[in-house]
C-alpha cells in the first residue's frame, strides 16, 4: 500500500457542524491531480485540504479546520508535506477514482431535510447533455455515498465498507 494513504474517517465533526450552519464544500481534482477539499462560506473560505487522496484532503480540511494555506502546506514550519501531484487512485477507492477522473462533488445542509446533500454531474454517454446527480445522508459520507448508488454501483453498505 502506498505509504500515503490515509483511510477515511468514520466521521467529520467540524465540516459537518460548519455545513449545518451553512457553509459548502467543494471537492475536486487540482490541476496536478491533487483531491482537494474546499470549505466556504459566504464566498470566505474556511477550511481546506489537498493530499495524493481524497481521504487525506478530507481528514487535513477537518483537522486544520480554520487553519489557512501558508501555515498547512508552505514554509519551512508549515503543518504537513506540499504535494505537487495527486497519486493513482487505488482499485478499492470508487470516490476517489471518480474524483481522479476530474469529476467534482458539492456537499451542503438541507434544513428541510435534516441532511447533508451531495450534487455531482455527470455526462451520459449516449447524449452529449448534463445529469444532475444527487444524494443525501446523515454524514458526509453517507451523502457521498447516496450520489454513487444512484449510478448503481452497489448497494450503500457495500459501499461503505469499500471505502
Amino acid at each position: 500500500m502506498d505509504n500515503t494513504y490515509i483511510p477515511y474517517q468514520e466521521s467529520y465533526p467540524n465540516l459537518e457542524k460548519a455545513l449545518e450552519g451553512g457553509a459548502k464544500i467543494h471537492i475536486f481534482r487540482s490541476g496536478g491531480g491533487l483531491r482537494v477539499v474546499r470549505l466556504e462560506k459566504e464566498e470566505k473560505l474556511v477550511s481546506y485540504g489537498e493530499y495524493p487522496y481524497f481521504a487525506g484532503a478530507m481528514k487535513h480540511a477537518e483537522n486544520d479546520f480554520g487553519m489557512d494555506y501558508k501555515a498547512q502546506y508552505s514554509g519551512t514550519h508549515s503543518k504537513h508535506t506540499h504535494y505537487l501531484t495527486g497519486a493513482y487512485p487505488m482499485a478499492h477507492d470508487i470516490i476517489d477514482s471518480y474524483i481522479f477522473c476530474g469529476k467534482t462533488l458539492d456537499v451542503f445542509y438541507s434544513k428541510n431535510w435534516n441532511k447533508f446533500v451531495c450534487v455531482t454531474t455527470t455526462t451520459k454517454i449516449d447524449r452529449d447533455e448534463n445529469e444532475i446527480i444527487w444524494g443525501s445522508g446523515t454524514s458526509i459520507l453517507y451523502a457521498i455515498s447516496a450520489c454513487f448508488t444512484s449510478f448503481n454501483f452497489e448497494d450503500k453498505d457495500v459501499f461503505m465498507s469499500r471505502v
